[in-house]
């Protein structure tokens, strides 16, 4: 019976979560249209199912809270007051306790939070708005009006909220499954295609060998056959795996609303491909960097209302975030329309922090003088705020990012905005990968980032202010060292070598290697005890013969190659 109340209560927690998450961005609509019927409508439900199933379950705390809310939300939706900031404020306090009170029961701590003042404070916010004469009245009286006759309005409401209902799927097509599940499934599924790879070189070694014996026929058939089932099962389990960054997205009204609020900047956030899906692991770990990113628009970027209006702008700031997908790539921008980065400001800054040295300064291209800002204990801002100073900001969004086995580009005008530009893999544990020989090691190269390979010779490579260069297709472009950049020895020559071309947004460069090896789908294993980003390794694979290679991080590679410095 206890196990059985247990799951009750984990059910609950999630799905009351759900609706909590869904209701902030639905609070700040509200907010800004003044009256819908249809959103209350939906807000309404889902306070009201949350009280209900708290009720159930005897969490008294979250009943009274959930009560408070609802009798404001009621009166909203009736037309009797009238939706206005400081009534949303109270609301979204409830809301906050309410994810903190979930929160106390999911960790079974035993902790009771003081939950008085909130329902004090959505006491007194009912009493105030009832007492003054709303607008909502009137409104709601005209649509009375214009509703046909003989219809009565609770007819209406009711067709409104069926129609609202429809939305959702039924609960029979969906099956909720602990994510841990998932993620097994998914460790067997590459498990399963490391043994494939297996097999396939195997039957390949045996067709070349014993080309006329039918029983090898016929095992090629089978293999290739489990070829094909393993790749629409990886398939299959990647899309078990994938959510919408709508899950993500979601929380971002409320935050630019409360930081509007706060810092007296009115600022209009725009949102676009929020039904984008991405692997999982994204979702965990992209939320930070975009929160970093947007406090920091509003603290360094955008201007007070009287600095816009000198300069011409409109008064109102722009923040806008968008997702879509570009090959084997999700791509992430956020973008303001704020002061943009001052280059020669950013170096004064990390001199003085002594970051980087005076002749660095001097020499630095205006491009890797901006990604000084990633590096950790940088920050422009004189004095320490809520928002932004201590240097930790865009450090946390190069370290989360460079997690996902992605990167980021800053794209900056002085006086007209900045855009961040981020660039995460589709599938993050297995990928098509390029196998390569350099030195004494083999490595896999992920293909995302590969743009051509081209067989060299020395006569092809030229020196170009002591960098080795290739020209490809009127391009020019530098070449290093696989071996070198890896400490794993010199290339013996390039006589006969192979370059390949990488492309890591707009950068685009070259890396020498002894052979090509050919083309394996891997399946990517973390390696402990080992800093991935320093080592420019993003873990190891086992290959089709047996033997463990370590995967490149491009990314890692192509700040260390342009010179990125790291703290």
């Amino acid at each position: 019976m206890a196990d059985e109340l247990d799951e009750i209560i984990s059910e609950f927690i999630i799905e009351a979560e759900e609706s909590l998450d869904k209701l902030d961005p639905l609070f700040v609509e509200i907010e800004a249209k003044g009256h819908d019927k249809d959103i209350l409508n939906e807000i309404f439900r889902s306070m009201h199912t949350i009280k209900g199933a708290a009720g159930f379950l005897r969490f008294q705390s979250l009943v009274d809270v959930a009560h408070g809310a609802e009798n404001i939300l009621k009166k909203l939706r009736e037309g009797e007051i009238s939706v206005t900031r400081q009534l949303m404020d109270v609301i979204l306090k409830s809301v906050d306790m309410l994810r903190l009170l979930l929160q106390h029961i999911s960790l079974r701590d035993g902790k009771e939070e003081d939950t008085s003042p909130v329902l004090k404070e959505l006491d007194e916010a009912l009493k105030n708005a009832q007492s003054q004469k709303t607008e909502v009245r009137s409104q709601r009286t005209e649509d009375r009006r214009q509703e046909p006759e003989g219809r009565k309005e609770s007819e209406v409401r009711s067709e409104k909220d069926s129609s609202l209902v429809t939305r959702n799927p039924s609960p029979s097509q969906t099956l909720r499954v602990d994510i841990n599940r998932i993620d097994k499934v998914m460790d067997l599924t590459g498990e399963v295609v490391l043994v494939r790879n297996r097999l396939l070189n195997i039957v390949n070694y045996l067709e070349m060998k014993y080309s006329d014996d039918p029983y090898v026929e016929s095992l090629f058939e089978t293999v290739s056959f489990l070829d094909l089932v393993t790749s629409d099962m990886q398939l299959a389990v990647m899309k078990m795996r994938m959510q919408p960054l709508r899950k993500v997205f979601s929380k971002f009204p409320r935050l630019v609303r409360d930081i509007s609020s706060n810092f007296g900047k009115d600022v209009d956030l725009r949102i676009s491909g929020e039904n984008t899906e991405v692997d999982k692991s994204v979702i965990e770990h992209i939320g930070d960097p975009l929160v970093h990113i947007i406090r920091n628009a509003f603290d360094h970027a955008l201007e007070p209302t009287e600095e816009r209006r000198s300069k011409g702008k409109p008064e109102k700031g722009s923040i806008s975030i968008s997702a879509y997908q570009k090959g084997n790539q999700i791509v992430i921008e956020v973008s303001d329309d704020g002061r943009g980065i001052d280059v020669a400001r950013v170096k004064r800054k990390a001199l003085e922090r002594a970051l980087i040295t005076e002749d660095e300064a001097m020499r630095m291209a205006d491009e890797a003088a901006i990604n000084l800002i990633f590096l950790p204990g940088f920050s422009t801002a004189e004095v320490a705020t809520e928002l932004s100073g201590r240097g930790v900001g865009m450090d946390v969004v190069k370290t989360n990012i460079s997690k996902l086995n992605g990167y980021v580009e800053v794209t900056t005008k002085k006086y007209f905005g900045t855009t961040f530009r981020i660039s995460i893999p589709l599938t993050l544990a297995i990928i098509q990968a390029l196998m390569v020989h350099a030195g004494s090691s083999h490595y896999a190269i992920p293909l995302t980032s590969v743009e051509e390979t081209l067989k060299v010779s020395k006569k092809d490579i030229t020196d170009v202010a002591s960098q080795k260069v290739l020209v490809i297709k009127g391009k020019v472009l530098p070449i290093f060292d696989l071996s070198d950049i890896l400490g794993n020895g010199k290339l013996t020559a390039y006589q006969h070598k192979y370059a390949v071309v990488i492309s890591i947004g707009e950068k685009k460069f070259c890396i020498a290697i002894d052979k090509l090896l050919g083309q394996e789908e891997i399946f990517i294993k973390a390696i402990e005890g080992i800093d991935t980003d320093s080592s420019c390794v993003l873990g190891a694979t086992i290959t089709g013969d047996g033997k463990v290679v370590l995967v490149l991080d491009l990314a890692g590679i192509s700040r260390n190659v342009f010179g990125i410095k790291k703290a």
